[in-house]
């Protein structure tokens, strides 16, 4: 798994298309010359999806229809074929006819590569890198046949398109082999072309459907693409899409698995562009609002933490691994105190009723424990699993210095934090999961040694942190939804 934490947001520049050089001034940045955004040409009208409004921006007049579209990182222009013409299109629409290229005319997927050169093709098939200079063409005669391809996008030097029929194929143009990478999983239909393939900073990949649906294209370097729809679209007949490699994905699109990049960026640009795009990528935004201390039910008010410092714990010692608690919730729950929320014991699981508070809390009083292996398992009845564990709980009537680990994020999410002097909830960092169905079980562990702890989910690893707050009781906690708590063990380890 690629571990996310939180970082310092910065703001990054974004420009407009076509920013060139001039002998008088500076180079342009990369930020200058490698605007963020989806563009794309749609029968000779040139737009930009706005994300918000799932809408198509118009970028100027309409056009004669052109295609094989890609965005130039070194100057910040689009250029796109019209039958055997090589076109210039700067972000008013405006186009500039640049002359004639010796290609076989009708391309319509294209993008520019690694070489700087604008790689066109028709579905793979008469495959040309041009030099959008000198209007040179060079046939790469390994793609001899059509894969069935409307769009590609150049990712780390590999470019990648998805077929009508929803198969994910990569073309190595220093080999000039395609490869068949599979059907890609998460897709639904046949036979409806993908006309617009994109790629931005993170080596992410994204491709949008004629049919409306735009998606993010995630394993497409293991052979088990999945595609994970993040916006819709209108519907379109000829079109073509385009993006800057180097750019973030513009304001308000998804990056479901966060701004590590899947491939390692195969330009100085690029990496570049990932490490900026690391150090600015905006978290998922998890819910803050602090929902205070009480037995709560059915989303009354609840009282207010007092804010008091953490208390001194003294810890549960052994000499062997010990289980202190095997819990399935048979009808039982003495030891357990409800920091807050609506909690009942309800066919052999532990249930916390209230799905519109924050922070529903239920402690484990009876031992308190720095070495330990915590095991739960819980489910929602109902969507999103917003179910999770807290630890090193110092009191009940406080939570400051304890560590929570739950899901989040519509169950996309698995975070952890910690709770500050003042009782206030602090991410310190998350990974993208796949959000459980309803009904569905799923396993947290925790291994804590002393200061240290390990996060264990559905028996994969994935993070060891740190904290300056060893010790203290354990407990169960929900979000915002309906949790079923199945099973508990609770056992102390060796120091």
């Amino acid at each position: 798994m690629d571990v996310k934490r939180i970082v310092l947001t910065l703001s990054l520049a974004a420009s407009s298309l076509g920013v060139a050089a001039t002998s008088q001034a500076a180079a342009p940045s990369l930020a200058e010359r490698c605007p963020s955004g989806l563009f794309q040409v749609i029968a000779g009208q040139l737009a930009e999806f706005d994300v918000g409004s799932s809408t198509y921006l118009p970028m100027g007049a309409d056009q004669s229809n052109y295609n094989a579209m890609g965005l130039n990182p070194a100057d910040g222009f689009l250029y796109a074929i019209r039958g055997d013409t090589l076109l210039r299109i700067d972000d008013n629409g405006t186009v500039v006819t640049l002359g004639t290229v010796d290609i076989v005319p009708g391309s319509y997927t294209g993008d520019f590569g690694d070489d700087g050169r604008l790689h066109v093709s028709r579905g793979g098939n008469d495959w040309y890198a041009i030099d959008v200079t000198t209007l040179e063409a060079t046939r790469l005669s390994g793609f001899s046949q059509n894969y069935g391809v409307a769009d590609i996008a150049n990712v780390s030097g590999t470019f990648y398109g998805v077929s009508g029929g929803g198969t994910l194929w990569s073309f190595d143009v220093t080999t000039e082999t395609a490869t068949n990478l599979g059907a890609v999983a998460g897709i639904s239909g046949a036979n409806k072309a993908f006309g617009a393939a994109w790629t931005t900073a993170g080596a992410n990949l994204y491709v949008g459907r004629n049919s409306g649906q735009i998606y993010q294209i995630t394993g497409f370097s293991t052979g088990n693409p999945v595609a994970t729809q993040i916006a819709t679209s209108p519907s379109t007949n000829s079109n073509d899409g385009a993006s800057c490699p180097y750019a973030p994905p513009p304001p308000g699109l998804p990056d479901v698995d966060g701004p590590i990049p899947e491939v390692a960026p195969s330009t100085e640009d690029g990496l570049a562009a990932a490490a900026e795009y690391e150090l600015t990528f905006e978290a998922p935004q998890f819910a803050a609002p602090d929902a205070g201390l009480g037995e709560g039910a059915a989303c009354a008010a609840t009282i207010s933490e007092d804010q008091r410092p953490r208390d001194a714990v003294a810890t549960t010692q052994v000499t062997t691994r010990t289980v202190l608690v095997d819990d399935t919730f048979d009808g039982d729950v003495a030891g357990w105190n409800v920091m807050a929320g609506s909690w009942l014991v309800e066919n052999g699981s532990y249930r916390q009723l209230n799905d519109c508070e924050y922070d529903l809390m239920s402690v484990l009083t009876t031992h308190v424990v720095d070495h330990f292996d915590l095991e739960v398992t819980f489910s929602s009845p109902t969507v999103p699993n917003h179910g999770g564990v807290v630890f090193n709980v110092s009191s009940t009537d406080s939570r400051s210095g304890a560590i929570v680990v739950d899901l989040a994020d519509d169950g996309e999410t698995l975070r952890w934090g910690r709770y500050d002097e003042l009782g206030y909830y602090q991410n310190i960092g998350w990974d993208f999961i796949p959000a459980p169905a309803a009904g569905q079980p799923v396993t947290l562990k925790i291994e804590s040694r002393g200061d240290q702890y390990t996060i264990i989910y559905q028996g994969n690893t994935v993070v060891t942190e740190t904290t300056e707050n060893p010790g203290g009781m354990v407990g169960l906690i929900s979000t915002l939804s309906q949790v079923d708590f199945h099973d508990v063990e609770l056992a102390a380890v060796p120091s």
